[in-house]
């Protein structure tokens, strides 16, 4: 993947390392290409990082050789791609399919099918999940072709979620604003704990009924099982998450489902906003309410 970056008459006489770190070229990602065939060219000409540019100087990198070494089993399998451009793809993620691989799971997950679609297209990529989401979690997950597009996106992805939390909840708009720590004595569920990392969640109530309430969901931090353990913690779990006290009874799974995402393609520079509908089993248990 190349990128190509127009030296400004401000960055004259700045050196090549710094202008690329300005432009959202990270360190780790400067260090691996700047020994490659054409991995960092001024004016067409491979150039060293400490080399002092001036006004009107154009500067590419390229991260193909960069793109080499995953571990990941590449496996053919479906995909639902609901955008797809130069630098990042969107996929809508079924519930119980991890989004990469592990020890008890190596196959599988969005990240084996993505090498996969990506063979069959005679190139080779790394799977860089902006937005993991949980197994059981449905929805839109963001990945980035390459490492410069990964730290463009980083931290910089709005995230709208769908959730179907048991009891009727009253307050029509809110924010739970509590801190999320990981659970003593567990290496997977977290609590709401005052030692822990501030953890903030906006919600809107979209329909209430008595045992169940529909609620649209936008995190402004990214803790571990953050939805989960929020609405759990104010008496509202999940429908199906019998992790965090939420009842089987209509869903086995926690109904949770990102549908939104808006995030600026580092491709066209352009906002992208891209919604997935709810799955069958939470279009079937939206009836109950």
């Amino acid at each position: 993947m190349n990128f190509r970056f127009d030296v400004k008459k401000e960055n004259g006489g700045q050196r090549l390392n710094a202008f690329l770190r300005e432009s959202g070229v990270s360190a780790a990602l400067i260090k691996k290409i700047k020994f490659t065939s054409n991995g960092i060219l001024v004016n067409g000409i491979k150039q060293n990082t400490d080399y002092n540019l001036e006004a009107g100087d154009t500067v590419e990198i390229n991260t193909s050789d960069e793109e080499s070494g995953s571990t990941v089993i590449v496996q053919d399998g479906y995909l639902d791609i609901v955008y797809l451009d130069r630098c990042c793809m969107v996929v809508n993620k079924p519930y119980n399919m991890p989004s990469h691989p592990s020890f008890n799971h190596p196959t599988d997950t969005i990240a084996n099918y993505f090498m996969g679609y990506w063979r069959q297209r005679g190139e080779n990529k790394i799977c860089r999940v902006i937005n993991r989401l949980d197994k059981n979690t449905s929805g839109l997950v963001l990945i980035a072709l390459d490492a410069y597009s990964a730290e463009k996106l980083k931290g910089d992805v709005e995230k709208i979620y769908t959730a179907i939390v048991q009891g009727k909840v009253e307050c029509s708009h809110g924010f739970i604003d509590l801190p999320i720590a990981r659970q003593e004595k567990s290496i997977i569920k977290r609590c709401v704990r005052n030692d822990g990392q501030r953890a903030l969640t906006e919600y809107w109530i979209k329909k209430a009924g008595d045992k169940y309430t529909l609620v649209d969901i936008k995190l402004y931090t990214g803790r571990t099982h953050q939805i989960r353990v929020h609405f759990s913690h104010i008496n509202h779990p999940l429908a199906g998450d019998d992790l965090y006290g939420g009842s089987l009874e209509n869903i086995n799974r926690q109904a949770l489902h990102c549908k939104q995402l808006e995030f600026v393609s580092p491709d066209t520079n352009k906002i992208i906003k891209v919604t997935a509908p709810l799955p069958e089993d939470m279009k079937h248990l939206e009836t109950k309410i």
